[in-house]
């Protein structure tokens, strides 16, 4: 794959950042944007790097070389080995080691600049980072928020969008913004378009980095919202092993919140305001859309925590009840859903809700046995339980030591 050129226009009352790349993923030429409103065009660098992440990731998994002709941040070469070698650790049957040449190699900064801003797009996680660091809320200067981020084109792919359907998202963005007194950036990319991958478990990560990389003359610090504690750990593309790997000399990215699980973010902080809760836009089956649908995995698991928490008869954008088969919905055979769902049992306990507790325990130990089963024959599972059974019973005799 090769990166062979960067431009920068104004069209329409916006700024677009594109670069063109050939690639064995198709037999013409493509090309690769950035869009935001003109008045940020000085943000935008005009060199390689918002394109490096989003084009490395996808060498990765069809083993095509990559090459970079437009200035590329030292910074970002350097680091895209370890990259490679933490994908490679995470996807050794699909992921193969690329060779990345780069012909130009900048250390560009631009030191006046100190604003920090976070992606947002309304849910648990950006909503976390968006009150953590607020000027009211922040106890370090150089981490409080400016701006806000939304990116359409993320969150699905660019041509989901044809019906509009994000208008309400980004107006309720823009009146979060007002509320909080946050500069509000709206872009888009197509870079989901161009390259398919699975977003959850291969790429929305280097996605987000690309997008920051793409404002990085605007910001010192950009945040990417965790989506899980440092309790645990899973391969996702976005984790605090990977995220700060896409940082260049002018700009830190930061994978943010983990600190927290998400049932905290919601019970000691998002609780905690009123406009913050009303305005969780959380759902996965809205097509992009503005509301919850309620029955979602992620709806149910954030309409379990206010039911915890006693608020979720008040819910302003939640039913007031969950459903009567809402166990169903928690999908604890998935692992990243398992942990969610005993992060709800731990709140559970915290705050007596016993009848709530008893319904996590018994979907916590069918999800635990059904990873344990799965891709595997009642006999395999029968046989590895009595062997198990077997060697205990022989050391305990002092058989075997």
């Amino acid at each position: 794959m090769i990166l062979k050129n960067i431009n920068k226009i104004r069209k329409e009352g916006k700024v677009v950042l594109s670069g063109v790349i050939h690639s064995d993923f198709y037999k013409n030429p493509q090309t690769i944007f950035f869009s935001y409103p003109e008045a940020y065009w000085d943000y935008l660098p005009e060199t390689a790097d918002p394109f490096f992440p989003g084009l490395l990731i996808p060498c990765l998994f069809s083993g095509e070389n990559l090459e970079i002709l437009p200035p590329l941040s030292q910074k970002l070469m350097e680091n895209q080995s370890v990259v490679q070698d933490i994908f490679l650790s995470w996807h050794p049957n699909k992921a193969k080691r690329v060779e990345v040449k780069a012909e130009t190699l900048h250390q560009n900064q631009v030191k006046s600049i100190e604003k920090s801003a976070t992606f947002f797009s309304l849910g648990v996680d950006s909503m976390y980072s968006l009150l953590k660091h607020i000027s009211q809320n922040s106890t370090s200067p150089e981490n409080q928020l400016k701006s806000i981020i939304y990116i359409k084109g993320m969150e699905l792919p660019l041509s989901i969008y044809a019906k509009q359907q994000d208008r309400p998202v980004i107006d309720a963005i823009k009146k979060v913004g007002r509320h909080y007194d946050l500069d509000v950036i709206i872009g888009e990319t197509n870079l989901r378009d161009i390259f398919p991958l699975d977003w959850e478990d291969q790429y929305f990560g280097p996605g987000l980095a690309s997008t920051a990389l793409s404002l990085s003359n605007g910001f010192r610090k950009i945040f990417i919202p965790s989506s899980h504690s440092y309790r645990f750990f899973f391969h996702d593309p976005s984790s605090p092993l990977l995220d700060h790997l896409w940082s260049t000399e002018q700009t830190q990215i930061i994978h943010d919140g983990a600190e927290k699980e998400r049932a905290e973010k919601i019970a000691d902080s998002i609780v905690n305001d009123n406009f913050a809760l009303n305005n969780l836009r959380v759902c996965v089956d809205n097509d992009g859309g503005i509301h919850n649908c309620g029955k979602c995995g992620k709806c149910i698991r954030t309409m379990v925590t206010l039911e915890i928490l006693g608020l979720l008869k008040n819910s302003e954008i939640f039913p007031h009840k969950l459903p009567d088969e809402f166990a169903i919905q928690l999908n604890t055979f998935i692992p990243d859903s398992l942990e969610f769902t005993k992060e709800n049992l731990k709140l559970a306990k915290k705050y007596g809700r016993k009848d709530i507790e008893k319904i996590l325990e018994r979907e916590i130990r069918l999800g635990n046995l059904e990873i344990l089963r799965r891709d595997k024959s009642v006999g395999f599972v029968f046989r590895e339980t009595v062997y198990y059974y077997y060697i205990k019973f022989l050391k305990k005799l002092g058989v075997l030591t």
